[in-house]
């Protein structure tokens, strides 16, 4: 396992490539130790991984956050995937006394939780069923790439685990360290699933 030593405040990794058979695409996966990312764990993320450990429920950093993370940045909003679907996380919650708040997005998959004064917008893993320019009909998976794959960009397709872990299904480290924006797939399905992934294409280029 090799280990870089980055520059200062840029965070401190470890890489190593393994093989999807079944779709023949590569998982990069490498350590993340950071201090940014070690900001991260309050008592409420602790209390919250603590809970989805002992129910034997996948959770991880997704998106933007991670995205941020490997930037070296501690990110201002966090969201987090699960393999616990909507009705497992209340029961869960509601089990273990934790509030939940904003059922609006309930119905595409997601719960926010409140933890030690934290809300924690938690969403199910997704395949996009029907899709209409704007909004998505959706139905539930346990496969972390098939969420990866109905994301935009390959910038926010990648997953964080709790021990540093990250989970990279498209090439998405390699286009942030050489600063190109790129598009999960193919352009044109990605941006007539959701046109305003036409917006969110050129807003990460800035920050990069």
């Amino acid at each position: 396992m090799l280990r870089h030593l980055c520059p200062r405040h840029r965070p401190v990794l470890s890489c190593s490539w393994s093989r999807l058979c079944l779709l023949k695409r590569r998982l990069f996966t490498m350590k993340l130790e950071s201090p940014e990312f070690q900001s991260l764990f309050t008592e409420g993320l602790k209390s919250l991984t603590e809970l989805f450990v002992k129910e034997n429920h996948e959770l991880r950093i997704a998106g933007g956050a991670v995205r941020d993370l490997l930037n070296g940045v501690k990110p201002q909003d966090v969201d987090f995937a699960t393999t616990a679907t909507p009705s497992q996380m209340k029961e869960m919650f509601q089990a273990a006394g934790i509030r939940m708040i904003n059922n609006k997005g309930e119905k595409h998959g997601t719960i926010t939780a409140r933890l030690h004064e934290e809300n924690f917008e938690i969403t199910t893993l997704r395949i996009d069923v029907v899709t209409d320019g704007r909004h998505a009909e959706v139905e539930f998976t346990t496969d972390w790439q098939k969420d990866a794959e109905r994301r935009d960009l390959t910038i926010n397709s990648m997953f964080l685990g709790f021990d540093g872990t990250l989970f990279d299904y498209f090439n998405g480290y390699a286009d942030l360290k050489n600063k190109k924006v790129k598009f999960v797939g193919q352009a044109k399905q990605r941006i007539q699933e959701d046109y305003l992934r036409i917006l969110r294409y050129f807003r990460p280029g800035a920050e990069l």
